[in-house]
């Protein structure tokens, strides 16, 4: 074929374009006339019921068809584990929504959740299928060299019972091989074998023994008979996702399946075979503990989010909702739209700062000592609520000063009067406390200004609180105001006297020294700021504290 140019000049160009031009035009506003005409002659009050092609609508249904759908738990380290739902096109995940459905989850006891939760979900779980299909993903089973060796080798071991982690556990410098799924799971089920058999007995405790560990760690191996267990030297570690996909217990699931191993082992039977041991996240991430058992008592507290409604000041400390929260923040949005007083109390301006009515920038690391500031100002101008914090804290109970514990009605040379509700108490085997140890359900001894049976000490039971305390003061005559919060002096014990305080006096002291000037030097938060927060407090009917792991 052959081509032919032919130089064209711009003025002949524009003159043949204007007859092309002309005719188009002319077509298309006479199919437009046309169609005006047309659509004359349709009498309706409703354009929608009559068009004339609707094909093109089919192209924008097409790119949102999917074959089917399936809910799934998204489970990361943010401990959301919120349901989504994702839709599948041709085998493929092609979008994940929220399920809108959080009003239809109920407990075995058929208590359901409000549909105040929803939507449940943030943009990291909607976008998950880019994570899903990355090429990043490790979509196959590995496993370093050096364990491959060491299993191929027979388990070598040292006198002291390790492998010789030089030569088979170079961590961080090893190489990762492909390996099949048999693969993976025969040299796992062979180490597992292997190290419950290494541990077992008496060669067990010796080999621990001789690692540096001590005897009270390892009887903890032991099973009813005195005998050494090595599956409970396994230790299982869940991390969110892992649970999640195990639908959030089949870590726990498995520990406890491992004693079939154990059996198979040590032929102890069911009854006396052991499973391995759970490290669960918490106490093994170290985020949250160790503060919160120092501080609350309990591995880890937290706050009921749909509380805010409840509140009128919500305060943010050490933590940034809005960007690591993403699946929360429903509640805050759902504060600011009611009128409620919000603070954030964070170093640098994040995401949740300008959330706020108003944003303390803190010093990092003192958030302690911005909350005795507050509590100094609380305290010793008297704005707080007595009858509350006499309901719902430990603040009236008395502290021994000379062990610092708790002071118990067994302490006490006359056991005092002891209210308690009536409630059961029971261990994990059912048994009532009562008939193990009375001390496990006495929360402590208060001091009455009030006589109560001849002396001014009465001891509570651990039910005691809120309006169950109200119940059990009136039966004995007494009401909130007999208990005194702030006091100290001597009681008569089985050993002698002792100096007791109520909690409340000993925090007194501790805040002396946290005054709002000192707190501004130590948080470089201005002390009006300071102040403004703890009259914001105590002018407040109900105060949500939103706390981060990071204070610990």
């Amino acid at each position: 074929m052959e081509i032919f140019h032919r130089k064209v000049s711009r003025r002949d160009f524009l003159k043949g374009s204007a007859g092309v031009f002309a005719g188009v035009a002319a077509t298309t506003l006479l199919g437009k006339f046309n169609y005006l005409e047309a659509q004359e002659n349709i009498d309706t009050d409703n354009p929608l019921d009559y068009y004339p092609d609707r094909d093109w609508e089919t192209v924008y249904r097409d790119q949102y068809r999917t074959d089917r759908t399936f809910s799934f738990v998204c489970a990361p380290n943010d401990t959301h584990c919120c349901r989504l739902r994702a839709h599948v096109r041709n085998g493929v995940v092609v979008r994940i929504e929220q399920s809108y459905d959080v009003g239809t989850y109920q407990d075995l006891y058929g208590n359901k959740a409000t549909t105040n939760w929803n939507p449940r979900g943030c943009l990291k779980g909607l976008s998950f299928m880019r994570r899903l299909y990355s090429h990043a993903r490790i979509k196959y089973p590995t496993m370093r060299r050096g364990f491959i060796d060491w299993v191929d080798a027979g388990f070598p071991r040292g006198s002291d019972g390790k492998p010789d982690a030089e030569k088979y556990f170079k961590r961080g410098q090893d190489t990762w091989v492909k390996v099949s799924w048999a693969d993976a799971w025969e040299y796992t089920a062979k180490a597992m074998v292997n190290i419950a058999s290494t541990y077992n007995g008496q060669q067990g405790h010796d080999y621990l023994a001789a690692q540096g560990y001590s005897e009270d760690m390892l009887d903890t191996l032991k099973d009813e008979d005195g005998d050494y267990s090595g599956m409970r030297t396994f230790k299982l570690r869940g991390g969110m996702a892992f649970l999640g996909a195990t639908r959030l217990t089949g870590c726990y699931r498995f520990g406890n399946m491992l004693s079939l191993l154990d059996d198979h082992l040590r032929g102890k039977g069911a009854a006396k075979s052991m499973g391995a041991r759970l490290w669960d996240n918490y106490a093994w991430h170290t985020d949250l503990p160790p503060g919160h058992p120092m501080v609350h008592g309990v591995q880890t507290f937290d706050q009921e989010f749909h509380d805010f409604e409840n509140s009128d000041l919500i305060v943010m400390t050490g933590l940034n909702l809005v960007s690591n929260k993403m699946a929360d923040p429903i509640w805050w949005q759902s504060a600011i739209e009611r009128k409620k007083k919000i603070v954030v109390i964070a170093p640098e301006y994040s995401a949740s700062s300008p959330k706020a009515d108003y944003w303390l920038s803190i010093r990092p690391g003192s958030d302690a000592a911005l909350m005795l500031s507050i509590a100094h100002i609380l305290i010793r101008e008297n704005k707080y609520d007595a009858d509350f914090v006499k309901k719902f804290s430990d603040y009236p109970l008395l502290v021994r000063t000379d062990t610092g514990k708790m002071l118990r009605r067994e302490d006490l040379a006359v056991a005092p009067t002891y209210l308690d509700p009536g409630v059961t108490w029971k261990d994990g085997k059912g048994n009532p406390v009562s008939e193990i140890d009375e001390s496990l359900k006495t929360n402590g001894v208060m001091r009455s200004s009030k006589l109560v049976d001849g002396a001014n000490f009465f001891a509570v039971s651990r039910s005691a609180v809120g309006d169950e305390l109200t119940t059990v003061l009136a039966g004995a005559g007494l009401n909130l105001g007999d208990i005194e919060l702030d006091w100290t002096g001597t009681v008569q014990t089985a050993n002698g006297p002792v100096t007791v305080r109520t909690v409340f006096n000993l925090y007194k002291e501790l805040t002396e020294e946290y005054t709002p000037a000192n707190g501004e030097s130590l948080t470089w938060i201005p002390e009006a700021k300071i102040r403004l927060l703890a009259n914001d407090i105590a002018a407040a009917n109900a105060v949500a504290f939103v706390t981060g792991m990071g204070l610990n």
